[in-house]
């Protein structure tokens, strides 16, 4: 136990003292946009930290390739920085493929609460809000049939599949102006308010209080949740 202290202790102030001298030292703009293709995890986040600006759409991409399939603090980083700079109007143009969308809707549900705050930020500013729709319809679709499947006991994953419905309800709820809310949300909906997750329900509510201004059918939803007891639900009715 002692010998595994002393090298964690070890190991920890080998990273401190590396952190402290990549902050140190001086980076050309290109030299940081070239350190996030590289696997330096330390030297990747102070870089993602550093970066002011982009220049091309080459870029962008390698920004958000590092939202997805990279540890914990890269994928945080990554979602910090694509929010500061696609609101910028100058930059906001290279955040705006279908590939780079993909990725967004796919980090709005990571596992890591603070990327996925960023992330139901960051669709605001997309350009392609049918396609978003969709996209998040899709995946929402998939976590309910996912649910489904798996049984009662299994507990970490049907916590982890609320997660995502909690997320992508919520990305929804963000972009609840822009949107054409069609039957395939109100399904959904339909479910989702019958949830045993008082999340689940107030963000259902709050989905469906947001909408029905626009699109009646939606206070359908609204009558269904209309005896819930949850002061959370309640709110939105």
């Amino acid at each position: 136990m002692e010998d595994f202290l002393e090298q964690n202790h070890e190991k920890n102030m080998n990273m401190l003292n590396l952190a402290f001298k990549y902050c140190t030292e001086d980076y050309t703009h290109n030299e940081l946009i070239d350190e996030l293709y590289r696997d330096d995890d330390l030297k990747k986040q102070f870089c993602l930290i550093e970066l002011k600006k982009i220049d091309s759409q080459n870029e962008a991409d390698v920004i958000v390739s590092n939202l997805t399939g990279k540890s914990g603090p890269v994928r945080e980083a990554a979602s910090f920085k694509i929010l500061e700079l696609i609101q910028n109007p100058e930059y906001k143009q290279f955040f705006q493929s279908n590939n780079i969308i993909d990725t967004f809707v796919k980090a709005v549900v990571d596992i890591n609460p603070s990327v996925s705050r960023n992330m139901v930020q960051v669709i605001k500013f997309v350009d392609n809000f049918d396609y978003l729709y969709e996209k998040i319809i899709e995946q929402i679709n998939h976590t309910l049939t996912k649910m489904d499947e798996i049984k009662q006991n299994r507990s970490y994953t049907a916590n982890k599949n609320n997660f995502n419905l909690y997320w992508n309800l919520e990305a929804l709820i963000n972009i609840s102006n822009k949107i054409n809310a069609d039957e395939k949300l109100l399904n959904i909906l339909r479910i989702t308010a019958k949830s045993n997750d008082y999340t689940i329900r107030e963000k259902t509510a709050k989905t469906a209080n947001k909408l029905s201004d626009r699109f009646c059918t939606f206070n359908a939803i609204l009558e269904i949740l209309q005896d819930d007891t949850n002061i959370y639900v309640k709110k939105y009715l």
